[in-house]
């Protein structure tokens, strides 16, 4: 704590952030593959020139480009685990259809089997009771399962027949009390 003395008064001035918005911009056009924001790299390019021989506490051109390096490994990374889900994901798929198809053939094969032998009542039951089996429909829902788009249209009739009912009168029809 510094002395209290009228005569002298500390100033510290307000440490100057940089805004983060321009280095949350996205990457120049001739560089998609680059993940480095066109804004990092003007401070990479004023560290490297202007500020040469300037070093802050653990900021300077090195350390600069040290980080961006390992932000374009970590994209590679990254890409590299995507590539591997969507091959995951197109053998998942695959699998899942042959595996629907060999179900299918199956109940087919069973069915002939029971139609051969008709004194096996249990099994014709067991048997009609499976239906084909199909792969979960997934066109028109979201992620959480719901329909997208709009609501159906209610009929105009069905707000005809509450409409006297919401006013307090009694509908004419004796049948709808």
């Amino acid at each position: 704590m510094p002395p209290s003395n009228p005569s002298v008064q500390l100033s510290v001035a307000p440490a100057v952030v940089p805004s983060a918005a321009p280095f949350e911009s996205a990457p120049a056009p001739s560089s998609i593959d680059d993940p480095v924001p066109a804004g990092v790299h003007a401070v990479i390019d004023l560290f490297a020139n202007q500020l040469a021989k300037v070093s802050f506490p653990e900021v300077d051109a090195g350390s600069l480009r040290r980080q961006a390096d390992e932000l374009r490994a970590e994209a590679r990374t990254v890409a590299r685990a995507r590539e591997a889900l969507d091959a995951a994901l197109a053998s998942f798929a695959a699998r899942m259809t042959m595996l629907g198809d060999t179900a299918a053939r199956a109940v087919a094969y069973a069915r002939i089997y029971s139609e051969a032998h008709s004194d096996r009542h249990a099994l014709a039951a067991a048997i009609a009771s499976l239906s084909e089996p199909a792969l979960p429909a997934t066109s028109g829902l979201t992620v959480n399962g719901k329909r997208r788009g709009r609501p159906p249209k209610r009929s105009a009739e069905l707000f005809d027949a509450a409409e006297p009912s919401a006013t307090g009168e009694e509908p004419a029809d004796p049948a709808a009390r």
